[in-house]
Order: C-alpha cells, then sequence, then structure tokens
C-alpha cells in the first residue's frame, strides 16, 4: 500500500501512540481482511535506523498494534480502524524492521489447546458467545441463530481446539467464520451481500496510487485448526 500526501498511518504500539515517531520510516503497509475461514493479517515495514526496535520497542509474543488510517481531504476527514494485531513473526535486516501480525493473541489457546465438550441444548450465538468470552474476545452473529440438540446434531468436541470446533460446525451449518479485531465473526454470506454497499472504488480512483488483488480458492481453513 503506497500513502498519499493526504494518507496517515496511526499506529498504537503497546497502548503507547508512536504514530508521529515512525511517520517518515514506514515503507509498507499490508492488510488482508479475510472475507471467509481465516484470521486477518498486518504486515509493517519499516526503517530501524537508530535500533529502537531492537531495545525498547522490541516486539516480544505479547507485543501488540492498535492500527488505522487517517486521511485528510478538502472538506472531510476520514479514519479506518484496521483493528487490533499482534506480533506474531518479527525479521530485523540490518536497518530495517518486518512486522508480520495477526488479529489474534499468539498466547491464546485457542488454536492450540484440545478440549472435549458435549455441548446441548444450545443455539448457535451461546455456542459462539461462551467460547469466545471464554478466551476473552467478542462474539459478532450475523445469521439466524440456529438451536442445536445434541442428539440429533454433530455438537460433540472432542479433542478439538476451540476455533477449529468453531469452525466445523459453522461449515457444516453452512456459515462462515472469520476472526478480526479480538472478534470471532459468524456470518451467513447470502446475508451480508443484502447489506448497503460502504463505497464503491473505481482503478482510476486518483486516491489508489498502488493496488494488488488475489483470490484464494482452495485450502484456506489451515489457518484456524
Amino acid at each position: 500500500m503506497a500513502f498519499a500526501r493526504n494518507i496517515r498511518v496511526v499506529v498504537i504500539f503497546n497502548k503507547v501512540d508512536i504514530s508521529d515517531e515512525i511517520a517518515h520510516s514506514i515503507s509498507s503497509l499490508n492488510y488482508t481482511d479475510n472475507s471467509k475461514n481465516a484470521i486477518d493479517d498486518l504486515e509493517l515495514e519499516l526503517e530501524n535506523l537508530d535500533y529502537r526496535w531492537l531495545k525498547e520497542w522490541y516486539p516480544d509474543e505479547n507485543a501488540q498494534l492498535l492500527v488505522g488510517i487517517h486521511e485528510e481531504l478538502e472538506n472531510e476527514t476520514n479514519f479506518l480502524d484496521l483493528g487490533t494485531f499482534y506480533v506474531d513473526e518479527p525479521t530485523f535486516e540490518n536497518n530495517r524492521l518486518n512486522l508480520k501480525c495477526l488479529a489474534l493473541p499468539l498466547d491464546q489457546n485457542i488454536r492450540d489447546q484440545k478440549n472435549s465438550v458435549a455441548w446441548e441444548r444450545i443455539t448457535l450465538k451461546e455456542l459462539v458467545t461462551q467460547i469466545a468470552n471464554k478466551h476473552e474476545m467478542n462474539a459478532e452473529i450475523y445469521a439466524e441463530n440456529e438451536f442445536f440438540e445434541r442428539l440429533d446434531q454433530n455438537l460433540d468436541q472432542n479433542q478439538e481446539a476451540d476455533l477449529a470446533f468453531i469452525n466445523r460446525v459453522v461449515k457444516e451449518t453452512g456459515l462462515n467464520m472469520k476472526v478480526s479485531d479480538d472478534k470471532i465473526i459468524i456470518f451467513d454470506d447470502e446475508e451480508m451481500e443484502k447489506n448497503d454497499t460502504v463505497e464503491i472504488f473505481n482503478i482510476n480512483d486518483e486516491r489508489i496510487r498502488s493496488f494488488s488483488l488475489k483470490k484464494k480458492n482452495k485450502e484456506i481453513y489451515d489457518n484456524v485448526e
């Protein structure tokens, strides 16, 4: 993502606003808003001339970034909140730094810890909300609130990580899941398509300095298993 002069990247690192201090060192920012069955991710590349990122700003496994994009127009101001991210893979190369981040805390056992639970007589919203709250996350449901009877629905969680379990249940129900900004989001494609369009961009729009499009049709579930 290349930035026009009226674009400013806002970065809150471990609850401290460092936007001004790194404004001139940011080379690129890539944000992936995954459509379904995956975790949103962000990649930030910047200079590390004073090696500050190897000292007081060292991005350990608990490092948190709140990132947004501030746009100043002639008659209005816009702000795009990209959400909360956690540094998964910092790469240091000479005086440059690359931060690969995920929209899910790295110390969360929601992806790794295997659990066995016999869920029964519970709605989809209750199921997702209970698991989300367990991991100090929020839940958003944009679909019909299914009701599950354990006797006739496959709701036995048998040695499955919580995130993989939710992913399996929603796929079997014909729904989709994504993780973004500390939230587990469940949605129905058809229902989402009925929502009002936020904005339409033309490739020739002067606000677009460069772009890259990528589509993946298969094997996108490993991110949550």
